[in-house]
């Protein structure tokens, strides 16, 4: 599923990185957080697109709102 997320968080269309977001979330919720924090750091911490640390930083919102 990783996989699959990391297309879409450097995604031009932000449609395409909130949908990436919420789905982030909910596998995050189903294998829990800390299997998921090794990509939320990785796509956090990218200096050179801010489209993906938005995306991380929206993960980390949806996981806490879901």
């Amino acid at each position: 599923m990783v996989c699959v997320l990391r297309r879409n968080v450097n995604n031009e269309d932000e449609d395409e990185r909130d949908l990436a977001a919420i789905t982030g979330s909910v596998v995050a919720s189903a294998l829990g957080v800390p299997a998921l924090l090794p990509f939320l750091k990785e796509v956090c911490e990218r200096e050179d697109s801010w489209h993906a640390r938005h995306t991380g930083v929206k993960t980390v919102q949806q996981i806490a709102v879901l």
